[in-house]
């Protein structure tokens, strides 16, 4: 019988699934990172957390200072050089960080998150309840921490190995963008890169949206570790610069104005024979 006893199709489904992801042709290979331990393994994912933290710090300040030029254009014109060089270094450094997030390299296994999933996938044993408890030995809170599920679920995992893999177009197009402009420029991005660009056009969302999937594969696997999340604060203190060129401009005009007072005063003078 098909669905006789002991028979899941939802497992045989999972498993038909992650053959094919890693076998049809043209598909990224499994590889996985050797780990000796569960203490190399959090240093692994404390690492892409990293890599994942920065790409979304320099995104969101990229955003912010884009934003705040319609406050501040007269402040940002007195430096547009700069801080064109600035928001293009924003963005260089936000896209370096999700290609070597979402690398997909075929040679020896390196950090990236379809290395870090298959990691897992090899040594779901690191999260183990005994495990667990041990790492967090000396946290208060480990016994009501340790009855929530730590153990990754297969099918949650093969479907984030899917999201990080070119089956997924935002990872597709961002490769084709490390593969040709990024890591490597390649013949035809350099000959064209206008055409390269529409034709590969990768919207600010969709970088959004590629920062957003990785910090939620990395923390929903910290959580399951290790009882932990990983996030950072908005920066904001570029505005005190701005402000402080704002006042400064303030300062300029104001002894302008005085400036031309007293010249027009003088030239009143002079025409009244004072």
């Amino acid at each position: 019988m098909l669905c006789g006893k002991g028979v899941s199709w939802r497992k045989v489904d999972l498993a038909w699934v992650y053959t094919l992801l890693h076998s049809s042709k043209g598909a990224e290979q499994a590889m996985k990172i050797d780990v000796k331990d569960s203490a190399e393994f959090k240093r692994l994912l404390e690492a892409l957390v990293d890599e994942l933290i920065d790409a979304h710090d320099h995104f969101r300040l990229h955003q912010d200072l884009d934003a705040a030029i319609a406050d501040y254009q007269a402040e940002f014109n007195e430096s547009a050089g700069f801080w064109t060089f600035t928001l293009s270094a924003h963005m260089d450094a936000t896209l370096l960080r999700l290609c070597k997030a979402y690398d997909l390299y075929e040679g020896k296994p390196s950090l990236n998150l379809r290395n870090f999933l298959e990691t897992i996938e090899a040594n779901v044993h690191f999260f183990d309840e005994p495990n667990f408890r041990q790492r967090l030995k000396d946290n208060p809170f480990v016994a009501s921490l340790a009855a929530e599920p730590r153990k990754p679920d297969m099918e949650q995992l093969y479907t984030d190995l899917k999201s990080v893999s070119t089956a997924d177009p935002l990872v597709k197009k961002l490769t084709i963008w490390r593969n040709n402009y990024i890591a490597h420029r390649s013949r035809s991005s350099a000959l064209d890169p206008k055409g390269f660009t529409k034709q590969n056009l990768i919207l600010f969302s969709e970088i959004k949206a590629l920062i957003d999937n990785g910090l939620r594969i990395v923390n929903h696997y910290s959580s399951l570790f290790s009882a932990a999340v990983h996030t950072s604060l908005p920066i904001k203190d570029y505005k005190y610069l701005l402000n402080a060129v704002r006042r400064d401009l303030k300062v300029r005009e104001r002894r302008i104005q005085e400036e031309s007072a007293a010249a027009n005063a003088v030239i009143a003078k002079r025409a009244t024979g004072k």
